[in-house]
């Protein structure tokens, strides 16, 4: 398909342009499914993160990327290429989760940030529990990573800091068990967030456990 060539070209040259501009590892990248339904997720610490993601993986990746990132015609045309999809911060978006569930029903990985937004100081912040609520319903492979050394270079309240290493690492897939968003329980939701948190947390030599909310 035409999409798919488009597709593959600017992976090429995000790729390209990544290597030329850091210094990036990707590590465990043997972890991530070859194929059926499985949700990836990260710490948030730069504007750069998705490309460090989405341009090195294995396997096509649909993010969930802001809605006020589609508002542009420019980046609308090129998230849509991109395979990324909009959600509504801060709120519940059935549109956005029912644009997930089919990905995931078709054998797709979508990308998550569990945050839900970039980190102001270099920590993680607290997982939003909508997104672990998610995770539970869907049922599917959980692919936790972590990226270190990304916020140095474009921090999200300012200029460079500094040019360490970026290291993209990822882990061994959360198995999680299917359970209905109408019978998840307090403690089902607590147990996976602090599973959750604490694969990223081990992964990452920079960001640190962020609170539970």
């Amino acid at each position: 398909m035409l999409l798919d060539a488009i597709y593959a070209l600017i992976l090429l040259i995000v790729k390209t342009a990544l290597i030329f501009k850091y210094d990036v590892t990707h590590e465990g990248l043997e972890n991530i499914p070859k194929k059926g339904p499985a949700i990836f997720i990260s710490n948030h610490t730069s504007i750069v993160d998705s490309f460090l993601i989405g341009a090195f993986l294995p396997r096509k990746i649909f993010f969930m990327a802001k809605g006020t990132e589609f508002e542009s015609r420019v980046k609308r045309i090129f998230f849509y290429i991109s395979r990324s999809f909009p959600v509504r911060r801060y709120d519940i978006d059935p549109i956005s989760l029912k644009n997930a569930f089919k990905i995931l029903n078709f054998g797709g990985m979508v990308g998550i940030y569990p945050e839900g937004e970039r980190t102001w100081d270099g920590e993680m912040l607290p997982l939003r529990r909508g997104t672990v609520r998610f995770m539970l319903a869907a049922g599917v492979p959980i692919v936790p990573a972590s990226i270190s050394g990304a916020y140095f270079h474009q921090p999200r309240w300012g200029g460079k800091i500094g040019e360490p290493k970026i290291v993209v690492r990822v882990g061994e897939p959360i198995l999680v068990s299917k359970i209905p968003g109408r019978v998840q329980t307090e403690k089902d939701i607590d147990s996976l967030y602090k599973t959750v948190l604490s694969r990223i947390s081990g992964l990452s030599e920079k960001a640190q456990p962020g609170r539970m909310k």
